[in-house]
């Protein structure tokens, strides 16, 4: 996956308590199937604290490694290379 943009996204919860975090958006792969062409593209979610036990700052160009918990909701990212 590559990082090709980014931003900041903070908001309340339902339950009054405030989340920081960014939005992070990534290609996934070239797209694939009759009548496609070019990339396929996604966005995910991390909280600031999910991204300082990371160890990443997002920097677009990175290519990264995202692994997701046992809810499909994005765990950890890593970048591969920038």
């Amino acid at each position: 996956m590559k990082v090709i943009g980014y931003k900041r996204n903070d908001f309340t919860g339902n339950d009054g308590k405030e989340i920081h975090g960014m939005r992070i958006y990534l290609t996934t792969s070239q797209a694939s199937g009759p009548d496609t062409d070019g990339e396929a593209c996604e966005s995910i979610y991390m909280t600031d604290d999910k991204l300082a036990r990371c160890g990443y700052t997002p920097k677009v160009g990175d290519e990264v490694n995202v692994s997701y918990n046992r809810y499909r909701k994005p765990d950890n990212i890593t970048r591969i290379k920038a």
